[in-house]
């Protein structure tokens, strides 16, 4: 026996009181405005519902927005740190030009106070053996330099020169172990020898008399004799005068007056070569 209501035939059913419930609700509603309320209390229910839903999005593009400003903030301390860098190597550059303009117009000056033909050179190259107090310098026998020809600063002697190359040429300095220097004191015209010690900030005299006048401060000049310099460079400042007791020679030590560790600069006196 079939039964009055089949499966199919009811779900038909429901189907159809449903739609006839939306069309009616939907018609009721947009004539009448009769489901304001509903619609109102359904969302305001829902909207927890709805701010949790957009959380995870939310929160996706804080985190991304996060990493990008992190990334460009990392990329502009990044960008001001090659331009620091660039600014203090400028500024590095800047005082060293400013030190050579300084130390070329002091011997500029010396240039036009001494009547002699003066050459200026650069340092290239300072020696690598410690014990061995030599330099090179950027001119050599095409500009008229020759062996044996006084090198002077601004503040003194350096040395003089003792190897020859077409563009270039070795300096010997004063304060070379194996340097001997006539010297004389400026104040009294004593002479002596000084003579090198292997230090740059050092030269001294030797088995002098123990009643010789030279005090601390004194300054030390060429004398002249043997003919390799003129007399009258400035050479050393005295800083101590040994006596031992019993003894019948004094010991004087003495300190450059040019820096010759920090010398970049310098003057090579062609006239003594012609």
């Amino acid at each position: 026996m079939r039964p009055l209501f089949s499966e199919t035939s009811a779900a038909a059913v429901r189907l159809v009181v449903a739609v006839t419930f939306s069309v009616t609700t939907i018609f009721i509603d947009s004539r009448f405005n009769a489901l304001t309320l509903v619609r109102q209390t359904i969302k305001t229910g829902l909207w927890p519902v709805e701010q949790l839903s957009f959380l995870p999005g939310r929160l996706l593009s804080e985190v991304i927005q996060w990493s990008q400003s992190q990334n460009l903030i990392l990329q502009r301390l990044e960008s001001i740190g090659l331009e620091n860098q660039r600014l203090k190597t400028e500024q590095l550059k800047l005082h060293t030009l400013r030190a050579e303009n300084a130390e070329l117009r002091r011997l500029l000056g010396v240039k036009e106070r001494v009547n002699e033909r003066l050459l200026q050179a650069q340092i290239e190259r300072l020696s690598n053996d410690p014990f061995i107090h030599r330099v090179t310098i950027n001119r050599g026998l095409l500009a008229g330099v020759m062996m044996g020809q006084p090198v002077i600063s601004a503040d003194g002697l350096v040395g003089q020169v003792v190897v020859t190359y077409p563009n270039a040429a070795d300096v010997l300095m004063m304060t070379d172990a194996t340097h001997h220097l006539p010297v004389q004191v400026m104040r009294t015209r004593e002479r002596a020898i000084a003579v090198g010690v292997g230090r740059m900030d050092r030269i001294e005299l030797r088995n002098l008399p123990d009643t010789v006048d030279i005090v601390p401060g004194d300054i030390l000049e060429t004398s002249g004799l043997g003919a390799r310099f003129q007399p009258g460079i400035p050479v050393a400042e005295v800083k101590e005068v040994i006596r031992a007791p019993g003894q019948p020679f004094a010991w004087v030590v003495a300190e450059p007056l040019a820096p010759l560790a920090r010398l970049s600069l310098v003057m090579v006196d062609l006239s003594k070569g012609e």
